[in-house]
């Protein structure tokens, strides 16, 4: 009996698997803001860089600290600058793919972050588009020699040009349909009435 309730006692005093889990999230829900990815916590640290860069003597050089969170803010605020999504394309279109982001969120005044990702969206399928299209007018026919690699290779590309369409496609849809006005259907008893009455004599008629 004494081993028993030795082995209770214990049991009772060691915390569940559960409040032990409950813990660790409490402790992450609490501390959330300043956990190794929130974006407040590296925003406020690149802020109180900047201060610190005011009283800068000219001719000194910035930490390579401050480079290293200038980068990443960046990152953070893509949304915003666009600078994720440029990055993803080749050099030659990084400007152009910014430009287009900034005039499709202009033309259907993109306010949210669903709004502006699809506007990235738009951009990236519409680039995805060039790309393709400029390769496949590199192997037509004539210009080069045909080979059964050529072929697999326009296949591929045919494939992908015709998704980057479907894709461009379905990402200006379902920008315009958010940002169309909602038009409520009414449906009057009337007019159940009307088609009722006509249904009656059209019965009276064949009769």
């Amino acid at each position: 009996m004494k081993k028993t309730k030795e082995i209770q006692n214990s049991k009772s005093s060691t915390p569940s698997l559960t409040s032990q889990s409950k813990r660790a999230r409490d402790f992450f829900d609490k501390n959330k803001e300043t956990h190794r990815y929130s974006p407040d916590a590296l925003l406020e640290k690149f802020a109180n860089f900047m201060d610190q860069s005011r009283n800068r003597k000219p001719g000194e050089k910035r930490p390579e600290e401050f480079m290293e969170i200038h980068d990443k803010v960046a990152y953070v605020l893509g949304i915003e600058n666009h600078i994720p999504v440029a990055e993803s394309v080749d050099r030659e279109y990084r400007h152009f793919i910014t430009e287009m982001i900034m005039k499709t969120e202009q033309e259907y005044d993109c306010k949210t972050v669903i709004e502006k990702s699809l506007a990235e969206t738009i951009a990236l399928s519409h680039i995805r588009i060039i790309c393709f299209s400029k390769a496949m007018n590199n192997y037509l026919p004539g210009k080069i020699s045909i080979n059964k690699e050529i072929n697999d290779y326009y296949t591929i590309a045919s494939k992908e040009l015709d998704r980057a369409h479907r894709q461009l496609t379905n990402a200006i849809l379902t920008l315009r349909q958010i940002k169309m006005p909602y038009t409520p259907l009414n449906i009057t008893a009337r007019t159940a009435f009307i088609g009722q009455n006509q249904q009656i004599n059209n019965l009276n008629t064949n009769q």
